[in-house]
Order: structure tokens, then C-alpha cells, then sequence
């Protein structure tokens, strides 16, 4: 019989258990720290923008649903305001960063925060027609509301519209009854009678275009050039996300060329938005022209279309007091414009 002794088992690393009890422990950090590594690229490529309901803002919407702007590394969110008004308060706060808005908006961000006063860095479409001044029949010209109830949001494209209307006129928008209300508001006090005229667009006007009882005293068919809506971003956002907007840019491309391939769909989804029917979404198209990729460095050039109405808005908004004399003007710019 052998008298060797038996062999001793290994012997176990020092602490062995205690670093079993250690793994779970890294595990989770590991995993932590993928999940925050994995929300700080999300948040890197979400890009909110905001918009009000308007036809040409509905692309922007048709992007997000069909999430156009991934292929660029973005991820459209858009932010729906409740009006041109709400949505500039919160630009104005800080509270979002790029919102498809008009040029008088835009103006009235740097009167009201100069710091935020916005880079205008495309043109999505312009008005030319589909803004209107309704009123009673009965009522021939602009000039006839002296003394009279006129009806329109408190926003400064507006005012900008009622001030172009009486321009020329012996009747200032001071001897006009103004009265505040929201976009809907406004229709159905014109269709009760209880004010006289509204400055109106779609979807909203389409029940008073459909009413004999009132017609349109002047549009922006009028006044070439001035209301076209932008993208306007603060000055930080533009400073530091240079690629995700230009990312944006494409992403306004490529939704004007899903709508061109998928008409039928898109207009659906867009006027189901709208909360109107698909023909009423594309005759409210009728009033906007939209700019191609190719005419947008001549819009946005530094003595361009776009600034040139900018310094004449100004103008007639300084004169009627609307805004300080030395208030700054928002900056058109061409460095965020791609191709398709």
C-alpha cells in the first residue's frame, strides 16, 4: 500500500470569492455606462424643431413620421405650438433653439432678446396669397375698417400684414378696433358678426372663403417677397451643431422629394394633421410658392431678397412703433445651405 500522501488540491487564488462577488458589479456599471453612452448619441443626433400648423411646416412633419432625417445622422422631433406668438415666447426663453417661422417673428425675437436674436439659414416657402385680410361684404377696401373690429392673432406678421394693407391709405392701424384672439377664435367671431374683419390663412380661412358673405381685401399676393417663412436658429445652435443642421437642410429636401414620389399618401397624412381633407391641403397650397435648392444662396445672399425685405419690414415696424430703433435684425446666411 503506497504511504505517499494525497495530492493536494490547487490552491485557490487569493479572494477568489470576492471577485465572483465583484462581477455583478461590473456588469452593471459596464451596462451603465452603455446606457449613457447610448443616450448621449441619441441625444446628439435628436434635433427638435418648431412649427405652427401652416401647409409648408407639414414636410417638416411628414420628415419626423417618416424619418427622413436618419439618413443624414439626425433625428427629426418636431414641436408643435399652438401659434406664431406661443412658439416665439419660447424661442425667445430658450426653450427650443430652431423653429420654422416669418420673417416679422423673427425680427420681433431680437427686439424682445437680442442675445437670441436668430440666423436665418433657409427658405422654406413664400406667401403669395395664402396670408389674407377677410372682411364683410359690404366692406370694399382696407381703408373702410376705420372705426371698424378687426380681428388677428398678437403677432407681428399680423400687424405687418394690416400695416401693408393701409399703406398709402388716409387710416392708420391705430384707428382700427383691434381685437386678440386665436386663429379659430377669429373665424367664428367674423362668422357671428361680431367683428368685422380678420387677418386669416389656412387651414383656418378656408370656412369664410367658402362663405358668400365675406371676401378678401388684400393678401400677400400684394407684396412680393415679404412673407416667406425660414428656418431661425439661435446663435449657439448655430455655432456648435453646424453639421446637424445642415443635416436639416437635406432633411427638407428629401420630404419635398418623398411628397413629389408619394403625393397621394403624402398629402393624406399631412391634411389628416391639418385636420382637413386632402383637396383643401392642396388648394391651400396654391397661396405658397417653395424655392428650389438652387435659389436659395441668391435668397439668402447678404444684400439678397430676403435681407432687403427684412430692412423695409423694419422700417415700416419702426415707424409704426412696433419695434425700438435700435434693435438688432436677424442674419441671413448661406453657410448651413447643401445639396439634396
Amino acid at each position: 500500500m503506497s504511504t505517499e500522501p494525497p495530492a493536494r488540491a490547487p490552491a485557490q487564488p487569493p479572494h477568489w470569492g470576492r471577485r465572483w462577488l465583484l462581477l455583478p458589479l461590473l456588469l452593471g456599471l459596464a451596462a451603465i455606462g452603455g446606457a449613457v453612452l447610448w443616450q448621449q448619441w441619441r441625444q446628439e443626433r435628436e434635433l427638435f424643431v418648431s412649427i405652427t400648423s401652416w401647409p409648408a411646416n407639414e414636410y417638416l412633419y411628414l420628415a419626423e413620421q417618416k424619418q427622413l432625417g436618419r439618413p443624414f445622422g439626425i433625428d427629426l422631433r418636431i414641436k408643435q405650438s399652438s401659434s406664431l406668438a406661443d412658439q416665439r415666447l419660447a424661442f425667445v426663453r430658450g426653450d427650443v433653439d430652431v423653429m420654422a417661422t416669418t420673417l416679422p417673428e423673427a425680427i420681433a425675437v431680437c427686439q424682445e432678446a437680442p442675445a437670441r436674436c436668430p440666423q436665418l439659414v433657409l427658405v422654406l416657402d413664400e406667401s403669395v396669397g395664402a396670408d389674407r385680410l377677410m372682411a364683410r361684404v359690404g366692406l370694399s377696401t382696407p381703408a373702410a375698417l376705420a372705426g371698424r373690429q378687426v380681428g388677428l392673432e398678437r403677432t407681428v406678421l399680423a400687424e405687418y400684414l394690416l400695416l401693408r394693407s393701409l399703406e398709402g391709405l388716409p387710416v392708420a392701424i391705430d384707428d382700427l378696433q383691434l381685437r386678440f384672439e386665436g386663429p379659430v377664435a377669429l373665424v367664428e367671431l367674423l362668422r357671428a358678426g361680431e367683428i368685422d374683419a380678420v387677418v386669416t390663412y389656412p387651414p383656418y380661412d378656408f370656412p369664410l372663403r367658402q362663405d358668400p358673405r365675406f371676401h378678401e381685401l388684400f393678401s400677400s399676393r400684394r407684396m412680393p417677397g415679404e412673407v416667406v417663412d425660414v428656418l431661425a436658429v439661435a446663435p449657439e445652435m448655430a455655432r456648435t451643431r453646424k453639421p446637424a443642421l445642415q443635416a436639416l437642410v437635406r432633411t427638407w429636401w428629401a420630404a419635398q422629394a418623398y411628397a413629389r414620389r408619394h403625393r397621394t399618401e403624402s398629402v393624406g397624412l399631412m391634411a389628416q394633421r391639418q385636420q382637413i381633407s386632402p383637396g383643401e391641403f392642396q388648394q391651400s397650397e396654391l397661396g405658397l410658392r417653395y424655392p428650389n435648392p438652387s435659389q436659395q444662396r441668391r435668397l439668402l445672399a447678404a444684400d439678397g431678397p430676403v435681407a432687403r425685405a427684412i430692412g423695409g419690414m423694419a422700417n415700416l415696424l419702426r415707424t409704426a412703433r412696433r419695434i425700438q430703433p435700435d434693435a438688432p435684425l436677424p442674419q441671413v446666411t448661406t453657410a448651413f445651405l447643401v445639396e439634396p
